[in-house]
C-alpha cells in the first residue's frame, strides 16, 4: 500500500518518545530525557536518531504530524492527585462524525466516564476554542486537517491538595516530566518546576495525504472495552470497520 494511502488508528496514550532498534531489531533504546546527556548518537551524523520526545528540534517529528495528538500536550488525568476528581471520561465536541454514528451521542455528552476510559497518561494537543468548538492552534506541529472531536483536561504537574484521602506519585507540585521541547534542550532538566501546567487529552481524526488517521488518546480506552461500554465499543467498531473497509454496523 502506497504511503499516501495509508490508514492508521490508535487506541493509546503517551505518544511522546521516539525509540530506537539496533542490534538486528533485538535491542529497544531509549533515553527519554535523559537523550541529550546521554544518547551516543548526539551531536553525530545520527542525532536525527536520538531517543528524546518526538518535539525535540533534533528530531523534528512532532508527534501530531504522525498521529494528530503528542505526549507533552497531555500528560496525566485521574491519576494520584492529578486531577483526582476528574469525569473519567471524554466531553464530546464533534457527534456528528462518522466515528459517533451509533452511538446516539451529542454534543456535551461525556462517554465512557462508568468505565473510566479517560485516566493514567493520555494525549492532548494545544488548542483553542472558537464558538464553542475546540480548534488545534498549529503550534505543537499539528495540521490543519486535524478535527478534535472529544476531550477532557490533563496536568503536567500533580498539586498537593488539602484533607485526606490523596495518594501522591509527585507531590509537591513538582513537574511530572522534565522533557520539554524548547530548541537545543528538549529532554534536559532545565530546572523550570513551573512548566506548562494544563494539557489535555483528546479523540481527533484527520486526513493524511490520500489516507486517514484516527486516535483516541488515553491508556484506559481499553477498560471502555473490557468493561462492556456501549459507547467504547461502538466507536472502535466504527473505526475498524471503516479501516478495514467493511460497512458500518
Amino acid at each position: 500500500m502506497k504511503k499516501s494511502t495509508r490508514i492508521r488508528a490508535r487506541f493509546a496514550g503517551n505518544f511522546l518518545w521516539q525509540v530506537r532498534l539496533e542490534g538486528e531489531g533485538k535491542r529497544q533504546i531509549c533515553y527519554k530525557a535523559r537523550a541529550h546527556a546521554e544518547d551516543p548518537v548526539r551531536g553525530t551524523d545520527r542525532a536525527k536518531l536520538l531517543t528524546g520526545a518526538w518535539e525535540d528540534p533534533a528530531i523534528g517529528r512532532p508527534g501530531a504530524e504522525t498521529f494528530g495528538v503528542n505526549g507533552l500536550q497531555g500528560v496525566y488525568s485521574s491519576w494520584g492527585a492529578f486531577i483526582p476528581r476528574a469525569s473519567r471520561g471524554f466531553t464530546v465536541y464533534r457527534p456528528g462524525h462518522w466515528a459517533f454514528d451509533g452511538t446516539e451521542t451529542h454534543y456535551g455528552d461525556v462517554i465512557g466516564d462508568e468505565a473510566g476510559i479517560f485516566a493514567y497518561e493520555v494525549d492532548g494537543l494545544d488548542y483553542t476554542f472558537r464558538r464553542g468548538l475546540p480548534y488545534p492552534t498549529g503550534d505543537d506541529g499539528a495540521p490543519p486537517s486535524v478535527e478534535i472531536l472529544a476531550m477532557a483536561p490533563a496536568v503536567r504537574v500533580e498539586e498537593e491538595h488539602r484533607g485526606e484521602g490523596f495518594r501522591y506519585y509527585i507531590g509537591n507540585g513538582k513537574a511530572s516530566s522534565t522533557t520539554s521541547a524548547k530548541p537545543g534542550g528538549a529532554g534536559a532538566d532545565s530546572g523550570d518546576r513551573d512548566p506548562q501546567r494544563y494539557g489535555s487529552g483528546m479523540v481527533v481524526s484527520m486526513t493524511r495525504g490520500k489516507g486517514e488517521v484516527f486516535t483516541a488518546g488515553s491508556c484506559e480506552w481499553i477498560t471502555g472495552l473490557a468493561r462492556g461500554d456501549f459507547c467504547t465499543q461502538k466507536i472502535t467498531r466504527n473505526v475498524l470497520d471503516r479501516f478495514l473497509g467493511r460497512p458500518l454496523r
